[in-house]
């Protein structure tokens, strides 16, 4: 595992210390779970962006085949 510093403001570092405290978790583990799931929604973007850009000339074949009885 890597470390990582990061500065804070103190407001901030109290919601986060605050926020860890109600979910019974160090603030640490707070941040990791945080960066961790922002991984995983950009790499659910960046497979859909993906998927647009592959589809995007077969529009016609999508619609047709959303007209099929």
């Amino acid at each position: 595992m890597n470390a990582l510093t990061i500065n804070l403001s103190t407001d901030v570092q109290e919601k986060v210390d605050l926020i860890a405290m109600e979910k019974g978790v160090t603030p640490e583990a707070l941040l990791s779970e945080m960066a961790s799931e922002m991984v995983q929604q950009y790499d659910a973007y960046k497979r859909f962006r993906d998927m647009q850009e592959r589809g995007k000339d077969k529009i016609d074949v999508a619609l047709a085949l959303l007209r099929r009885d």
